[in-house]
């Protein structure tokens, strides 16, 4: 009754007669670079601080930004100069910066987002601790996309000899060496200038997942999609914590954050990209766009050619002080224990 009372008088006189602990809370800023009805915002960041937030009784909040600081490549030092508390980003946007944490960004590494998502994040907890490649930032998430498609304004990729002589527009560098090594010409730009830029005849074509061509409105000129099993190439995502910013948090913050991060952040990209190309393929379908399958064969071409840019990775590795054969064959067995096409219900 005493505390009933004090409430009242309080509320009577206009202050606040909340307990001590439900004061202290401790607000992180989210840098983004992203619309906020983007998969990655929506689909990973918010339900992952959520989940954060939940755990710790809204003593700890996160605060996602609604306006870019700084381009996407410029993430990572924005990060570092406390710019923001938490940061994410593409880690082919910083070509040479994170090679060893892009294992996953290599042809045929990653065959559906959970699986590539998880292997990245446990490849990176085993060995990369030894790269250096984030120093001044706590990682607490890394994560892959869907498999992206050939996605053509003009023209169709029946076979890998269709593909020569075309322009593809791509987001990265590796991407961009998988189309010039398959025979295309390729032209990095933004997402957002893909679709005028295909309208206008600058490139053939985008490597894209359907989700991405649905969210950045790309579907309109699309007239052809070929799909390419194994998973052509992928991009690594890294989400992590200013090294001053994670200290500060006090040691059941920091626990509560890491229950809800690591494979955690895999599988909501697993599932975000999952259910986004289901969306983005209606959609494609629905505009009658052509869907093509590249063969056996020519996966095995694809495969042989490519293998260099796997054998450029180990010679860099190497020059690194890395065995990069470890890396790479614990990447490949982590990629298909979390594969999602597992079968389960087995016939006795």
């Amino acid at each position: 009754m005493r505390h009933l009372r004090s409430l009242a008088l309080a509320a009577a006189m206009g202050l606040t007669a909340l307990p001590a602990a439900a004061q202290e809370v401790t607000t992180l800023r989210v840098g983004n670079w992203l619309p906020m009805h983007h998969l990655i915002v929506a689909g990973i960041l918010q339900p992952w601080a959520a989940a954060i937030e939940a755990e710790t009784d809204g003593s700890l909040r996160f605060e996602i930004m609604t306006s870019a600081l700084g381009p996407p490549p410029a993430q990572f030092d924005l990060l570092l100069d406390q710019a923001f508390d938490v940061g994410f980003g593409v880690s082919g946007h910083n070509p040479g910066r994170f090679t060893m944490t892009q294992v996953m960004d290599l042809p045929f590494m990653s065959p559906d987002p959970w699986a590539g998502s998880a292997a990245a994040w446990q490849t990176y907890t085993r060995f990369g601790a030894e790269y250096g490649e984030h120093r001044g930032a706590h990682v607490v998430g890394l994560f892959v996309h869907s498999n992206p498609n050939i996605n053509m304004a003009r023209g169709r990729v029946e076979t890998l000899a269709d593909l020569e002589g075309s322009t593809i527009r791509v987001g990265g560098n590796v991407t961009g060496r998988i189309m010039e090594t398959l025979g295309a010409a390729a032209v990095q730009l933004p997402p957002t200038e893909a679709q005028t830029a295909m309208a206008r005849g600058v490139a053939d074509g985008i490597a894209f997942p359907s989700e991405s061509i649905d969210f950045f409105g790309i579907t309109p000129v699309i007239e052809s999609v070929t799909r390419i099993p194994g998973g052509l190439y992928t991009d690594t995502f890294w989400i992590a914590f200013n090294e001053d910013s994670w200290n500060a948090l006090s040691d059941d913050h920091r626990a509560a954050i890491e229950r809800h991060s690591g494979m955690a952040i895999a599988m909501l990209a697993g599932f975000a990209w999952t259910n986004g190309d289901v969306l983005g393929e209606a959609g494609l379908e629905a505009s009658g766009v052509e869907f093509l399958t590249l063969s056996d064969d020519d996966i095995a071409t694809a495969r042989d050619r490519l293998s260099v840019l796997e054998t450029e990775w180990l010679e860099q590795a190497e020059g690194r002080g890395f065995d990069g054969q470890a890396i790479l064959t614990f990447a490949r067995a982590m990629a298909e224990a979390y594969r999602r096409d597992t079968p389960v219900n087995i016939p006795r």
